[in-house]
């Protein structure tokens, strides 16, 4: 019992001052690998919303097109309609319901590919936002690894303090 209490005694700062130092380094790694995850997971959730925000654009032109498409149809459909019934397609009341057909499909292909960049704008802006919350996180990171620094720091001190008043030694500068 009494050689533990000399081993304690002889060597009991050291080993203390080895585990804050332990402990200082794997608090600063476990901050350091934290930061570094959530940028990554910024990071992908960011390219997964700008690669969203595109394939929504590029649906909206091809909607846009499919809209087209279908009012061409129906205008032919409506010609046709009218060449049967003995109407002259070329001329008056045919001629104003083409340009009724088409006029709608045009605005509705429009506002089909406007509403279709709108939430590429959106999904561009979402990547922004995630980017910079990834880079807010790992700058949380990298304070928190300072602060367990200063923090394990300030023990090494406390321990030289008081390895220093238990062997009847006055502190010096910086406390050993």
């Amino acid at each position: 019992m009494a050689a533990g209490a000399a081993f304690m005694a002889a060597y009991g700062g050291y080993i203390a001052a080895a585990a804050a130092v332990a402990g200082t380094a794997y608090s600063v790694y476990s901050s350091q690998q934290a930061g570094k995850q959530a940028q990554l997971t910024a990071d992908a959730q960011a390219e997964q919303s700008q690669k969203d925000a595109d394939a929504a654009a590029s649906a909206a032109t091809v909607q846009a097109d499919r809209i087209r498409r279908l009012a061409r149809n129906q205008a032919s459909q409506a010609n046709a309609a009218m060449a049967g019934a003995g109407v002259e397609t070329g001329e008056g009341t045919a001629i104003n319901i083409n340009e009724e057909i088409i006029g709608n499909a045009e605005e509705d292909a429009t506002l089909t590919i406007l509403n279709g960049q709108a939430q590429k704008a959106r999904g561009y802006v979402d990547a922004s936002n995630l980017r910079s919350a990834g880079v807010q996180a790992r700058g949380a990171a990298n304070a928190a690894s300072a602060g367990s620094v200063l923090e394990g720091g300030g023990k090494l001190v406390d321990i030289g303090w008081k390895a220093s008043a238990r062997n009847g030694k006055t502190a010096t500068e910086g406390g050993y």
